[in-house]
């Protein structure tokens, strides 16, 4: 549809899941040239304040279904947070939860490239079949990655918030925040940490969700419960008897 000349048959235009600046290039920038009666249908986990305005401008007298926040984290996911001291500490903490629980395939986010690479590299000297997804590398390469994950060729996807949003992989038992989302006031990102976990428990199944963090960093995530009013639990990485007793 996008990009047509004539759009009066139209009864129906709907866009699912897209970021900010995806959902509203779905939509003609001339939206006035639509049937008077066309359905207009918005759906995201999240919507951020651009968006809420785009959507007042084209969608008149709109009706609105909003979860509340605490049921916005999917119950089939568990999280837990290790007290790590550094980001050394943080990757010795992964390997002993890799060695204690088994695992489909896993996803974790890094906060910056430098962390990211730096975790890539670790990894596979380790024997990790690791594949990298960040912002820099083209939309062909990204496309290629993403499909060889799929295929279950690489069992780690490292990656920036770049993939927090919009892939679907069943095979995802684990989701790693390795770093905390936060912005640029360094508070923090509430819905890219929902968009994050997400990745895991998808299509019903059970998950689990792992956030390594500093100690300095403890009250951002103590916000991040308050917020959606869930449990994170706290896990120590030295407790192998712990660790094994996880379940999905």
């Amino acid at each position: 549809m996008h990009g047509a000349d004539d759009n009066s048959g139209l009864t129906v235009l709907a866009g699912e899941g897209q970021s900010g600046s995806c959902m509203m290039a779905i939509f003609p920038s001339s939206h006035r040239a639509l049937p008077s009666d066309c359905q207009m249908l918005l759906f995201s986990a999240t919507f951020e304040d651009s968006v809420w305005q785009f959507a007042e401008r084209i969608i008149p007298d709109p009706n609105v279904i909003k979860l509340r926040k605490e049921e916005l984290t999917l119950n089939n996911i568990r999280q837990y947070y290790v007290l790590c001291e550094n980001r050394k500490d943080k990757y010795q903490a992964l390997c002993n939860i890799y060695g204690g629980i088994t695992i489909g395939q896993a996803i974790i986010f890094c906060q910056t490239r430098r962390n990211a690479k730096w975790l890539t590299v670790e990894m596979m000297q380790d024997g990790h079949q690791v594949s990298l997804l960040s912002g820099e590398l083209t939309v062909e390469q990204r496309a290629s990655i993403i499909q060889r994950f799929r295929d279950g060729k690489e069992k780690v996807l490292i990656t920036t918030n770049v993939c927090a949003r919009g892939i679907d992989v069943k095979q995802v038992t684990i989701v790693v925040n390795f770093d905390l989302p936060v912005n640029q006031a360094e508070e923090p990102d509430y819905e890219t940490y929902l968009h994050r976990i997400g990745r895991t428990g998808r299509f019903g199944k059970k998950g689990l969700a792992f956030n390594m963090i500093e100690v300095d960093k403890l009250p951002l995530l103590m916000k991040i419960q308050d917020h959606f009013n869930s449990s994170i639990k706290q896990l120590d990485p030295e407790d192998m008897d712990e660790i094994e007793k996880i379940e999905y």
